[in-house]
């Protein structure tokens, strides 16, 4: 019904759309109201702004490219997007073009930022901030010769634009210019004094320069200026690395991780000060902490692998390799690294393939064919090892150990000339090298060159190896023709318990020289060692010692008595065993049906050459015959042992061994001993029993070479390897030669 009340309705007209322009005064204040907030940091408050104004004009460029400013500080680069878009489209100016370039940069779309910032180059070829903004682009997308040539062109326009030579200067370093990086660093300090980042940049350059000390000090500007910065303090502390300084390096690392404490690289480089320092137990923890960040951190599980292996913990070595490995297939440091670390837990092949590796990798890395020829030595592999040394010798003809390796693997291979040449090589690159001088010692006393090889044998005391040997007194060391009548004399031990024992027999020639003879011995031997003839007076080891005049070490009287192959003092027995000790053995292995022997099959398992010289219980189980009793003589069974003497015919008494005096008991009651080079077989040669020996095809010095009888031992018979390993043919022989053994008949 409508207002006239006739009854008649019309349908209400339609009303037209607003289409006046918005009033460009109002969209001035919105801008300039939002402009005031943006500037202020009132985001929130400007986002408000610029949204009522695009709600007037949705197509308002500069309202666009501000929002999307804003949204860009927010951190919501999705957003931003499309406004910096829609922004350009309609008004491509360069500082628009150029934050739509830093927000796609933003988003990973660095070609697309690239290319906006060219677009806004061709409007304005020398707008500063799109040259700037440009070569720090080129210079994330790893293009340092673009960049660098494009903050040449800046500098052109602003030569006085500092922070442009400092950015300039990475540029020319990561182009390998660190001369010109310097001068630019120099320039930015001349023109606007030191800033952090000039001193920062001058540090980097210095450092690759090779000028540490100088890089130090340029970071230690720097960190005057901000102080406390982790990065700067870790600058520094790697410039101290440099140095050879780990403790200021390590100060400065901790500094750096205090600071930031998931600073990975700094927590790292701490483990690697560390390590440096010797304090492999905290350099294993820094490891630990860094891989709790990033497991797969390959050089902090490689750094783990070198702490563990100099603390002796070879198998948690090995793992930390393996990983390092997986995380970084292509470091052939870390694969030769974790070569040596498998061959300390007798994998050898393992090994072998490590280095096999590394050589694929890079075939002239020296290194590997260094390691792989240690594998192949260690595995009797001779021939094999000299070609890997030759060529590490053609790559470092100087590398002394490479020398000293090939005069090992010469002299296994019976080439005694070649072998002394090899050791006389080592020794002119460096004559102060202890242990070529010792080996070239050894290979003259086993070849019988006793002249030589004693005299040089006295290198021995500069090994670092035996510091737990050395004794420091006031008085005068003996030396031959010294007068000893009316003199007191002290004769100490050094280095194991078998060279005590068999050089021991010299005691009586000193006290023939009208000495009083004073005897330190091992706590183990010195009840034993009151048996032996020409001791005034027995003091144990770390007891206090009492005066005397003239000192010497046992294992220098060979040198002083000028004893060759004629003149070793052989007279056996030279130590005896107590009485009532064997009796008591006798009644506790009980009546005898039939020959007792005594075996030892493996020494001390952290003997340099145990490997080569013990033997698996199970490698020597085919001796056994029911025509003998066996009897272990070894008072520690290994782990590896333990099931196979568990399941044999031997009987272990080792818990009841106290001391050599009760083991001297136990071989007195024997009818014959077996055993490898140990100090049990030292002490049933001094003991005058039936002894055979089993002896790696290269043995220790003192059994000589290709003889079975020991001019030391009378009562002696070696059995030696065929070739390096093998002892199969050595227990086969031992096996047929029983009969004779017991019976005395091999004396």
């Amino acid at each position: 019904m409508t207002p006239n009340g006739e009854g008649t309705s019309f349908a209400s007209a339609p009303v037209a759309p607003d289409c006046r322009p918005p009033d460009t005064a109002q969209l001035e204040r919105l801008l300039v109201r939002a402009r005031k907030a943006h500037h202020e940091g009132a985001l929130q408050h400007a986002e408000n702004a610029y949204a009522e104004l695009l709600a007037l004009d949705p197509e308002h460029p500069e309202a666009l490219h501000l929002l999307g400013a804003v949204r860009f500080q927010q951190g919501r680069l999705d957003d931003a997007e499309p406004l910096m878009r829609r922004s350009v489209e309609r008004q491509p100016v360069p500082l628009a073009l150029a934050n739509y370039s830093a927000v796609l940069a933003g988003l990973g779309r660095e070609h697309d930022a690239l290319a906006r910032l060219d677009e806004a180059l061709a409007i304005n070829p020398v707008h500063q901030r799109v040259l700037f903004q440009r070569a720090g682009l080129l210079a994330q997308l790893a293009r340092y010769d673009e960049a660098r040539a494009v903050y040449d062109r800046l500098l052109e326009l602003t030569p006085g634009f500092a922070d442009g030579y400092v950015k300039r200067s990475d540029m020319l370093r990561a182009l390998g210019r660190f001369d010109d990086a310097l001068a630019d660093c120099d320039r930015a300090i001349a023109l606007a004094g030191r800033t952090f980042d000039a001193m920062r940049g001058r540090g980097l350059a210095l450092r690759e320069l090779g000028r540490f000390r100088d890089a130090a000090d340029s970071y230690g500007h720097a960190l005057a200026l901000r102080p406390g910065s982790a990065d700067a303090l870790f600058l520094r502390g790697v410039a101290y690395l440099d140095l050879h300084d780990p403790e200021h390096a390590l100060a400065d690392f901790n500094a750096a991780i205090a600071a930031s404490p998931a600073f990975i690289d700094a927590i790292f480089n701490s483990s690697v000060a560390l390590e440096q320092l010797g304090r492999h137990d905290e350099a294993l923890m820094r490891c630990d902490r860094a891989i709790a960040i990033d497991p797969r951190h390959a050089r902090a599980l490689a750094n783990r692998g070198n702490a563990a292996s100099h603390l002796g913990r070879y198998t948690d070595a090995v793992d930390s390799y393996a990983r390092a490995v997986d995380a970084e297939p292509g470091s052939t440091g870390v694969l030769c690294n974790y070569a040596s670390a498998l061959m300390r837990v007798d994998r050898h092949d393992d090994a072998h393939d490590m280095c096999d590796r590394a050589l694929a990798i890079d075939p002239h890395y020296a290194p590997a064919s260094f390691t792989r020829a240690r594998v192949r030595l260690e595995t009797h592999r001779y021939d094999d090892a000299l070609d890997d040394l030759a060529r590490v010798i053609v790559a470092t003809p100087r590398d002394k150990f490479a020398h000293f390796h090939r005069g090992s693997a010469l002299s296994a291979l019976r080439r005694h000339e070649d072998a002394l040449h090899a050791y006389a090589e080592a020794i002119d690159i460096d004559p102060d090298y202890a242990h070529a001088h010792c080996m070239r010692a050894f290979l003259c006393l086993s070849i019988g060159d006793f002249a030589a090889g004693w005299a040089e044998y006295e290198w021995r005391w500069r090994d670092s190896q035996l510091d737990g040997s050395r004794r420091d007194f006031a008085q005068p060391r003996w030396t031959h023709g010294m007068p000893l009548d009316g003199q007191t004399i002290l004769l100490y031990p050094e280095q194991g318990l078998g060279d005590t024992l068999q050089f021991c027999r010299y005691v009586p020639l000193v006290k023939a020289l009208g000495a009083r003879v004073v005897l330190e011995a091992p706590v183990e031997l010195k009840a034993l060692f009151a048996t032996l003839d020409g001791v005034d007076v027995l003091v144990a080891r770390g007891d206090p010692l009492p005066p005397f005049d003239l000192h010497c070490p046992l294992l220098s009287l060979p040198l002083e008595f000028r004893t060759d192959l004629s003149s070793i003092p052989a007279g056996a027995p030279y130590l005896r065993a107590d009485p009532v000790r064997v009796e008591r053995w006798r009644a506790r292995l009980g009546a005898a049906d039939r020959p007792r022997i005594g075996l030892v099959w493996a020494g001390n398992p952290l003997h340099l050459n145990d490997r080569n010289r013990s033997i698996t219980l199970a490698d020597l189980l085919p001796l056994l015959d029911d025509r003998y009793e066996w009897i272990s003589l070894q008072k520690v069974i290994r782990d590896e042992d333990r099931a196979a003497l568990d399941t044999s015919a031997i009987r272990f008494v080792g818990d009841e061994l106290t001391d050599f005096a009760e083991t001297a008991a136990l071989i007195d009651a024997m009818d014959a001993v077996i055993s490898v080079d140990t100090s049990v077989a030292h002490l049933a040669g001094a003991l005058g029993r039936p002894l055979a020996v089993m002896l790696p095809h290269t043995p220790d010095f003192r059994w000589l070479l290709d003889r079975d009888d020991s001019p030391w031992y009378p009562g002696a018979r070696l059995f030696r390897q065929p070739e390096g390993g093998q002892w199969a043919p050595v227990v086969e022989r031992i096996r047929d030669a029983l009969p004779a053994l017991v019976a005395g008949a091999l004396r």
